[in-house]
Formats: structure tokens, sequence, C-alpha cells
């Protein structure tokens, strides 16, 4: 892999908040929350890195703690590539190939770094040994499952509903981290158009 890794075991728990306030939200107990920690390990990302390749198993979950990423579908038999996704510390800050962490099954999809990155790693085996052994960690894990995959959903789907300068003047409007941080290229193929159109469009809008 070329990504690093600091070495610990459980990762400094200022770079944990996010996840902290939503594990004391449902009122989990502190000894609990230690746990979970103890499961994450920090990695730094350098930018380009594939930190999930196509065509392979996904077994880990990403909290984003700095950077940025994108998640591209490939097939490589009929010569597609396109970005479906991005995440962000403050937009779908947890991230994973959805279609193979849950299955099992190889990934459609890559995860790719597109500036010097900061996540805290989580394995699927040892999420699951720990939600296995606590009702209330399970119910909460549920919970986020369904969040996330529903503003996934939520934000896919208007790929195929809006038209490119409402989807545009939509980015621009609500995420405009998007527009700001991403190279063109990843929104251009989001956006199922051309670089040259997408171009067009920021001077239109």
């Amino acid at each position: 892999m070329d990504y690093s890794t600091n070495g610990t075991a459980a990762p400094k728990l200022i770079k944990m908040n996010q996840l902290i306030e939503e594990l004391s939200k449902s009122k989990i107990p502190n000894e609990t929350i230690e746990k979970i920690m103890g499961l994450g390990k920090l990695v730094k990302v350098k930018s380009q890195t594939k930190l999930v390749r196509h065509n392979q198993v996904c077994t880990k979950v990403y909290l984003v703690l700095k950077g940025g990423f994108v998640c591209r579908f490939i097939d490589e038999a009929l010569e597609i590539e396109k970005t479906i996704n991005f995440f962000f510390p403050d937009f779908h800050p947890f991230m994973t190939c959805v279609d193979s962490f849950f299955s099992g099954t190889k990934t459609q999809c890559e995860i790719r770094c597109i500036s010097n990155a900061e996540v805290i790693e989580f394995d699927k085996k040892d999420i699951e040994t720990l939600i296995f052994q606590d009702l209330q960690l399970l119910q909460i894990y549920h919970a986020l499952v369904i969040t996330a995959l529903q503003e996934i959903n939520d934000f896919e789907m208007k790929i195929i509903a809006y038209s490119s300068e409402r989807l545009y003047h939509y980015l621009i409007t609500t995420h405009p981290i998007i527009i700001q941080q991403v190279p063109a290229k990843y929104i251009a193929e989001f956006m199922g158009i051309s670089s040259e159109w997408l171009s067009k469009l920021k001077h239109r809008i």
C-alpha cells in the first residue's frame, strides 16, 4: 500500500471529536467509547493515492479527518470511469465501498485521495466483534449505516434527476466545498459532461 500510518493502536482523541460526539449523544458509556477508539488507526494518505482499489474486497470503513476523496465507478470492459461521490470531513465523512463492504465481493469502485489527507481506519471484523457484544452499539451502528446510505442515495439520485445546469447550481449553492476542492475532471465525471462543457457552465453561472 502507498499510504503510511503513525503506528499507534489508538488515534488521538482530539481527532475523533465527531465520532465521540455521535456516540455520546446516544448515551454510550465512556468505557465503551474508549473501546471503539481503540479499534481505529490513524492513517495519513498522500494525494492521488488509491485508498481502495478497483476489483478488490473492501473490508475497511474510514472517517475522514482532513483532505478529500472521490469514489469512482470503474467498468474496464465498457471502458467506463465515473465519479459517483465525494468525501470530506464535513461532507459524507464516513466512507467505504458499499458494494463490497457489506457483501464481501470485489468492488467495482475505487476511492482516490485528491489532497493530502488523514483518516481513521476501522476494520469490518473489529467492528462486528464489538457491536455483536452490545445491543445498543448494534442499534447505533445500524442507524449510522442507514443514515449514511440515505444521504449517499439522495446525493447520487440528483445525477439522474437534474440537468447539468441545475446539478452544477445545486453543487455551488449547497456543497461549495466540492467545487472549491475537487479537480474539474472529477466534477465533470460526476455530472456526466465533458470538462469543456463544465467550463462553459462555470462561466455561465
